[in-house]
């Protein structure tokens, strides 16, 4: 034995200086104690050349002297050095089941002994991945028993990393006051210490929980401060510059968020950060289609679009889907607006779906962690000498069981049915979204036509009858006469594609020049002179039409322009009545009347009384065409900002 010990001591020593030559004394020591039946000495000794296996990043080798030293000695605290450091293999290796399953079986090892600074370790390591798995519950009774092992001992390093798993877990749960307490001891902690990391790592979540209280000033603050102490090379850096990107975009402080996206899409780059990068690519993205900023917009799409193949992350391509939607939208390319939309409900749906699952996973562990703390309870109670006492202990973890067996089931169908109704929510709206770019786009299409055919009547018909009648003059008496007609058939050609002009014209190209009421009364002056059609104005255009968005604006001129051109058309009318009021509920309300001969029921059917419904559902309003004793009532009414 004292051979064994003393090439111990000589590995022990050597380590640090040489890892080989130590590992070579361990192996000659682990043959001699294995010879000499010292099976807790070779299991020591498998533990130090698994470690420097371990640190080797040789984990295959690692962990077979860790299982080898838990075969020579399963029950001692050796053991559970063992199990603990095979745990930490598992997470390298990112098997996190195996992981917390090893874990556990090391606390429950450490627990029979005397607690020591190895069994804090366990226990914050385990707070650590039940807060991962947001079993929050558990998390925090591991935690606060680090805390509680680790300030016994006076280790402020591990006493600060306890606090700020704490701090985690407590905003999760929302306790904000007890969150700010331990992340402002970890700081605290890390001040003594001198150690700059730690204390960028508290001021961002300090950062983080007054984001979640809405307080951005402290926010704002905290995130700088800790931007100061991080490395530009450090992962956390970006991560915070797309914070306060994100931070200032809510405040609407454009250039301030504009340049943190910017910032951060630099150091992305150099660093080959792609997850980060598409952070950045989507959050610079939604502030310019904030701004309505279309050409930036387009730019940073693009972008993003060459990294989204290699971005799994299921949230991140939401965020690029509906930022393409919204692009498309507003440039008025519904067709693509509809595909991007449908990507994203797609894409919404397996998001939802995951969700669903990792829900009833996290259930199930919690019941399996309350199961096995009701069994190791049993089992400390049958050593308990007083069998009435346990009995009624068993009767109480009976009825615990299955209070919670039904909790979890009625929790599980709230969960689920809240889901379900957030689901068809999110379905139900998309669908109606769709539905209005498809009808918006089929509208324009409907015009398209319309235009084509009025341009072909304008152009085949009426010239070649001109040109007839030009050549037919050779021969005609009362050419004076004849010139009268041919000049009054050119300016009904005049009016006709001067209103085809006006559909095809961009309200936006009037709009840098002269008010929005201006352009309709333009418009009116116009209907007055060629049409010969007399306009009655009861009232005024109210000025809040000027302060409306161009799409309503669009909109309703696009409505405007078809009551006239019917009125033209199809009428027979000589007066045209338009009055307008604002109702309590904000709704603008317009009606259109004339003298003419009413609407038939081929009409009523007709491309441009389709064309005014649907421009009047896209304003979320109502369009009502009756036949009165006088002629036509076109009554439209929508929705409008009164603020403007």
């Amino acid at each position: 034995m004292d051979t064994v010990q003393g090439l111990i001591k000589q590995g022990d020593s050597l380590k640090k200086i040489n890892k080989d030559d130590a590992l070579k004394i361990f192996n000659n020591a682990l043959v001699i104690a294995l010879d000499s039946n010292l099976f807790d000495q070779a299991s020591i000794l498998c533990k130090k050349a698994g470690v420097i296996y371990h640190t080797k990043h040789d984990y295959v080798t690692a962990e077979n002297f860790y299982k080898k030293g838990i075969r020579l000695d399963s029950l001692s605290i050796t053991t559970a050095d063992l199990l603990y450091n095979i745990s930490l293999i598992k997470s390298a290796k990112n098997q996190q089941d195996s992981a917390l399953f090893y874990l556990q079986n090391s606390i429950s090892l450490y627990e029979k002994f005397k607690l020591n600074q190895a069994a804090y370790k366990a226990f914050l390591r385990a707070g650590i991945l039940y807060k991962d798995r947001q079993l929050y519950e558990q998390a925090l009774n591991y935690s606060i028993k680090a805390y509680k092992g680790f300030d016994s001992i006076n280790n402020k390093q591990k006493l600060a990393d306890a606090c700020t798993v704490i701090g985690s877990v407590q905003n999760h749960l929302k306790n904000y006051n007890q969150s700010l307490q331990y992340h402002f001891e970890a700081l605290e902690l890390n001040s003594i210490l001198k150690n700059n990391f730690g204390k960028a790592i508290c001021y961002t979540n300090i950062g983080n929980v007054y984001s979640s209280l809405n307080e951005t000033d402290s926010t704002i603050i905290n995130y700088k401060k800790a931007l100061t102490l991080f490395k530009p090379t450090a992962p956390q850096y970006t991560g915070l510059l797309n914070n306060l990107g994100g931070v200032y975009f809510g405040l609407d402080d454009f250039n301030a968020s504009k340049n943190y996206y910017l910032e951060a899409i630099n150091l992305n780059k150099n660093l080959k950060d792609t997850i980060s990068l598409m952070y950045s690519f989507n959050g610079i993205t939604s502030l310019y289609l904030k701004r309505n900023d279309l050409k930036n917009t387009n730019e940073y799409l693009k972008k993003a679009s060459e990294i989204l193949p290699r971005i799994t992350d299921k949230n991140l391509q939401l965020g690029y889907y509906n930022n393409e939607a919204s692009y498309y939208e507003k440039t008025k390319n519904y067709q693509k607006a509809i595909q991007s939309l449908k990507q994203y409900n797609t894409l919404y749906e397996e998001v939802y779906n995951l969700e669903m699952s990792q829900i009833a996973q996290k259930l199930q562990a919690q019941f399996d962690y309350n199961k096995k703390e009701n069994q190791i309870l049993k089992l400390k109670l049958k050593d308990n000498e007083n069998q009435f006492l346990l009995e009624e202990k068993t009767k109480n973890i009976r009825e615990k069981n299955l209070t919670l067996i039904v909790l979890v089931v009625i929790l599980l169908l709230l969960i689920v049915l809240y889901y379900l109704f957030l689901q068809r929510q999110k379905t139900t709206n998309q669908k109606i979204k769709i539905e209005k770019l498809e009808a918006i786009y089929n509208g324009q299409e409907s015009i398209k036509k319309r235009i084509s055919r009025d341009l072909h009547d304008i152009i085949t018909t009426n010239f070649d009858g001109l040109r007839l009648r030009v050549l037919a003059l050779k021969r005609s008496d009362n050419i004076s006469e004849k010139i009268d007609g041919i000049t009054t058939d050119l300016k009904k050609m005049n009016n006709q594609i001067r209103t085809v002009s006006h559909r095809l014209y961009p309200l936006e190209m009037y709009m840098g020049k002269q008010k929005f009421t201006d352009v309709i009364t333009s418009r009116l002056t116009e209907f007055q002179l060629y049409s010969k059609v007399f306009v009655e104005l009861e009232n005024k255009f109210p000025e809040l039409l000027n302060k409306q968005s161009l799409a309503l604006q669009n909109n309703f001129y696009g409505i405007f322009l078809e009551v006239l051109n019917n009125i033209e058309k199809h009428a027979v009318a000589t007066k045209l009545t338009i009055k307008n009021r604002l109702d309590n509920t904000h709704n603008l309300h317009f009606i259109f009347e004339d003298n003419g001969v009413g609407i038939t029921k081929d009409h009523k059917e007709g491309i441009g009384l389709l064309n005014i419904k649907q421009r009047a559902e896209i304003l979320e309003g109502t369009c009502k065409i009756t036949n009165i004793e006088t002629g036509t009532r076109v009554h439209i009414y929508f929705p409008i900002d009164k603020t403007g």
